[in-house]
């Protein structure tokens, strides 16, 4: 089975995003978990309120019953004496031991009832249950007597509390009036409530701690409050929010308070006491009642924090466990690119010798696709491999877990190079495999073979060396130890010399000893790395050598000061003259013996520093040999050479001695004049320069004529530096050879400006074919054995958006030195070959469509397959096209250019030789090449109806080509008369304004649809 391979590198964002749901996530969850918490809290706080409410209620009404009872029972017990006939006998007697005795036989009766008291009408206590005999007491300005004497007709009226009047303490006093005969008021009968009664009715309610119980008049004063508190005796709460709002509206309700004494917060439930003036209000402090309440939530609150707190904890270690896994992740990716695009290779095998996994590196020495390695054995490349070792050499692997061995792999295509395998044995899933990292060695065998032979010649190298060791004391007294060659170096016989350190430094020359000194200096001082040092110094003969020095210090002493100085001497004397000849290499051109760019540079700057220092004029001028690569080209770059060491020849009988003359490079020249009387004198030597060239140049192969273009550029007017006055001369050569070659042009602002609309055209050229700016014109062919139209030659042409039609001698330069040429040659290819199918479709017969290539687009290497694909894509057949190609082109790179045409043959497409007569063509290679037409250049037929001579090439050429099984085709054609010579002479066809101009692709149809046969006959 294949391992599984590491994965492929993930951008981070996935982690990102899994970190941030994770993180969301989380809080979402934290966030619902609380607000869970906040609502259950919430909910239970509600609960535990409302159940305190409800059960103070509960005990209110429980209240509310035990007081209405107790005074209905109260009130009854006044009622039943009032009416008893004893007491009335006793009362009208007014006998107090009878009343006392008869309350006493009363009171009994009634545990709630403290005591029982009879006040005559004027105030005097009567007889109390109390006390006997009755205190001498006047009750009446208590404020329940002279409340039932005010009102005599008052069933009973219940009195705040009041010291009871017979002593014993306080009771709650509810009187009611005692009537004499005819109704008159005749006292009051009071029972006093003890207070004790009802204490221990509150005990019993008292379950919890802090509930309080209130017993209070419809006009808010307290009767009773338990726990007892001195504050709340009589205390009056009509003022009370709750009284006016709840109490006066409302049989029975709940109110929360805050006691103003001690701060505490109460719940209360209120009830009226049915039947009386009376209101009961059991309290509980609300921290009691929310005690339970607030543990539980503080336990929740305490179980959410831990389980919070957990699940961040938890967060945080998945989120550490992710980034370590991202972290692996991307160590696995690292490691599998480590392993993919190592230097070494990679081979997993199993226990059966099957390959089971390999990298890339692998793959690409073996020759092997990864498919195919993974369906072979070790066997298949390890030409080595026997298979009754293989089971010995796994029980080792699995013994010792790492092995290392040297063999040899073969690649597919035979080759075999030696390996280092480091094998590691490693169980995967189950199944045993022998990782192995293979090496290639094969470089280091070389090294290492390439280091014993080094080393051979070394030794050799050693036995005869020039290079002398030595062991240097820096006491100037002791003596060196030198090797024979350090001696012989000296020009001394070995050993010979005593050499000391002193005498060394003497024999340095007195020029270098300061230099060699300091940088024996420096070396010491760590200011520099090594010690190499160049110097002279002078050999027993006195005379002065160059030697190279290399040493180190070593044996130093306790200050760390070096005592000996070791190293190697060598003679570099011929390296140092070699030097100064390189150095005037450098500065003179090899061909001519003139100065190069380098030298030109640096005279010229200094000659134009001369010239503003005197307020002197100087001239530069630049020549540029015409035609000169057509003898490169077609005699061969020694005749080339012979060319232009003659031109320097010439050029030296004419320029001064203070002039400068330089070789630029190629065919390059500069002139320098140095001092001029005014500019035109530099016109008046560039006449001299062009006179001289009139005579032809003389080779091996013959007679060569030439001519030069000259740029002149005049300091100060052109330019007040040197690269200016060379740039500015360059620009007017270019203007001279566009003037027709073979003259000389000042610089002028004007040529600058051409300079920059030459480089605006290219950049607009560059747009050009983007913008589908280029259109093809058509010349058509006609034969002249009938007159029919053969084919068309296919013209470009350049309609610019604001310069109109641009002629193609003005852009087709600048295409060809900017490589533009191949783009838009190729453009001129397939737009050549569709407008010919258009026309077949259209109903035109099959014509043969003539493209130029210029020499740029022949030597594409992918030129046939550029070919192919405008044939395919336009669905032309090959017979309809027609290449040219120039003289000049067939004679450059002759094994390229044949190799190339041979393949346009073999595509079928047909080759005619243009402008031919015009270079220098080898009959041998014309016949090589195999071409189906020549073109003979207008050059020619332009006059050969007046020149002999051209009349005789042209016939030449017509009989060469008919020889050479070629059709022959003249251009130009502008004459009847050149016609008649034409037609007189056998050729096969011709082209030229004289049947047509070029013309636009719908215009040519419209001349075909016309006129299919043009007339011959003016």
């Amino acid at each position: 089975m294949t391992p599984p391979p590491a994965l492929e590198q993930d951008d981070g964002h996935s982690f990102a995003r899994i970190r941030v749901l994770l993180v969301v996530l989380s809080v979402v969850v934290m966030l619902f978990t609380l607000g869970a918490l906040g609502w259950s809290t919430l909910r239970s706080y509600q609960e535990t309120q409302n159940k305190a409410e409800l059960y103070l209620l509960t005990l209110a009404r429980t209240s509310e019953e035990h007081v209405g009872r107790t005074m209905e029972s109260s009130v009854n017990a006044l009622f039943s004496i009032q009416q008893d006939t004893l007491f009335r006998k006793c009362l009208a007697a007014r006998d107090d031991e009878c009343l006392y005795a008869y309350l006493q036989r009363v009171v009994v009766r009634y545990p709630q009832l403290g005591s029982l008291a009879v006040i005559y009408e004027d105030g005097h206590l009567a007889a109390t249950t109390r006390t006997y005999p009755t205190p001498q007491l006047n009750l009446g300005n208590e404020r329940y007597f002279r409340a039932i004497r005010a009102l005599p007709g008052t069933p009973n009226y219940i009195a705040e509390a009041s010291p009871d009047p017979g002593g014993g303490g306080e009771v709650i006093p509810i009187v009611t009036g005692l009537s004499g005969p005819g109704a008159s008021f005749s006292g009051v009968l009071m029972a006093g409530l003890s207070p004790g009664y009802f204490a221990n009715f509150y005990r019993s309610l008292d379950a919890q701690r802090g509930t309080t119980l209130r017993v209070f008049r419809d006009d808010g004063t307290t009767l009773l409050y338990y726990p007892e508190n001195a504050r709340e005796h009589s205390r009056n709460i009509a003022g009370r929010q709750f009284f006016d709002e709840a109490f006066l509206r409302q049989e029975a309700g709940v109110f929360h308070e805050t006691d103003l004494d001690d701060g505490t917060r109460r719940i209360h439930g209120w009830r009226h006491v049915s039947g009386w003036p009376l209101g009961v209000a059991v309290g509980a402090d609300r921290s009691v009642v929310l005690a339970t309440w607030q543990r539980e939530a503080l336990i929740n609150m305490g179980i959410t924090c831990v389980m919070l707190l957990a699940s961040g904890g938890l967060l945080v270690y998945v989120l550490q466990q992710l980034r370590r896994l991202e972290q692996t992740e991307a160590d696995l990716y690292l490691t599998k690119v480590a392993v993919e695009r190592g230097a070494d290779m990679a081979v997993w095998l199993d226990d059966a010798g099957q390959i089971r996994y390999v990298n890339a590196t692998a793959c690409n020495r073996l020759g092997y696709s990864e498919g195919e390695l993974l369906s072979m054995r070790l066997k298949d490349v390890n030409p080595g491999f026997r298979q009754e070792s293989w089971p010995r050499f796994w029980m080792r692997l699995r013994e010792h877990k790492h092995l290392f061995d040297e063999v040899t792999f073969k690649t597919r295509t035979g080759e075999e190079f030696p390996i280092e395998v480091y094998s590691n044995f490693i169980v995967f899933k189950g199944r045993e495999f022998n990782c192995a990292v293979v090496r290639d060695i094969s470089e280091r065998r070389m090294a290492e073979e390439a280091i014993v032979k080094s080393e051979q010649q070394l030794r050799l190298a050693l036995e005869a060396s020039n290079t002398g060791l030595f062991d240097m004391p820096l006491e100037s007294r002791r003596t060196a130890v030198t090797s024979p060659e350090y001696d012989r170096l000296l020009g001394y016989e070995p050993g010979e010399l005593i050499e000391t350190f002193e005498k060394w430094k003497n024999q340095l020359h007195p020029t270098d000893r300061d230099n060699v000194m300091r940088a024996v200096r420096d070396y010491y001082t760590g200011a520099a790395h090594q010690l190499v040092i160049e110097y002279r110094r002078k050999r027993k003969d006195n005379d002065y050598h160059w030697y190279q020095m290399r040493g180190r210090f070593v044996e130093f002493d306790e200050q760390q000061r070096p005592n000996r100085l070791i190293g190697t001497l060598t003679d570099i004397t011929e390296r140092k003259e070699a030097q100064e000849r390189i150095t005037e290499l450098a500065n003179f051109d090899t061909v001519t013996g003139l100065a190069n760019r380098n030298l030109l540079r640096d005279e010229l700057k200094l000659s134009v520093a001369a010239a503003q220092r005197y307020h002197r004029r100087l001239g530069v001028l630049f020549l540029d040999l015409d035609r000169f690569k057509t003898i490169n080209d077609s005699l061969g770059h020694a005749a080339g050479d012979q060319v232009l060491m003659q031109v320097a020849e010439r050029l030296r009988g004419i320029v001064g001695r203070n002039d400068i003359l330089a070789r630029q490079g190629g065919d390059e020249f500069v002139v320098v004049l140095s001092e001029l009387r005014d500019a035109m004198e530099a016109g008046q030597v560039a006449e001299r320069i062009l006179e001289s060239f009139s005579e032809p140049f003389e080779l091996e192969a013959g007679g060569f004529a030439s001519s030069t273009s000259i740029g002149i550029a005049i300091y100060p007017d052109d330019g007040d530096d040197s690269e200016t006055l060379i740039r500015n001369a360059d620009v007017a050569m270019y203007q001279a050879k566009a003037n027709g070659r073979n003259n000389y042009q000042y610089f002028t602002a004007d040529l600058n400006a051409l300079a920059s609309e030459r480089l605006v055209l290219e950049t607009s050229m560059r747009q050009a074919l983007a913008n589908n700016e280029f259109t093809l014109f058509y010349q058509p062919q006609a034969s002249l054995a009938d007159g029919s139209v053969i084919g068309a030659e296919a013209l470009i042409r350049w309609r610019h958006p604001e310069h109109g039609l641009i002629p193609p001698g003005k852009f087709i330069p600048v295409a060809e030195e900017s490589r533009l040429i191949v783009p838009i040659g190729n453009w001129v290819l397939r737009e050549a070959c569709r407008q010919a199918v258009a026309w077949q479709a259209a109903g035109l017969p099959p014509l043969t469509i003539a493209v130029n290539l210029s020499p740029l687009q022949l030597h594409q290497a992918n030129m046939l397959e550029i070919v192919a694909d405008a044939l395919a894509s336009s669905g032309l057949e090959a017979q309809y096209l027609e290449l040219e190609v120039t003289e000049s082109v067939v004679m450059q790179e002759v094994e390229h250019v044949m190799s190339m045409l041979h393949g346009l043959k073999r595509l079928g497409v047909k080759l005619s030789i243009d402008d031919f007569g015009t270079g220098y063509s080898s009959l041998s290679y014309l016949k090589r090449f195999a071409f189906d037409k020549l073109k003979v250049d207008q050059s020619f037929v332009r006059d050969l109806t007046t020149d002999p001579n051209d009349a005789a090439i042209v016939l030449a050429i017509i009989g060469l080509g008919k020889t050479l099984g070629m059709s022959v085709l003249a251009e130009g054609v502008e004459t009847a008369e050149q016609l008649a010579f034409l037609q007189s002479a056998d050729i096969d066809a011709i082209q030229g304004f004289f049947f047509s101009r070029p013309i636009p692709a719908d215009e040519f149809r419209q001349l075909m649809d016309r006129m299919p046969v043009l007339p011959l006959r003016g």
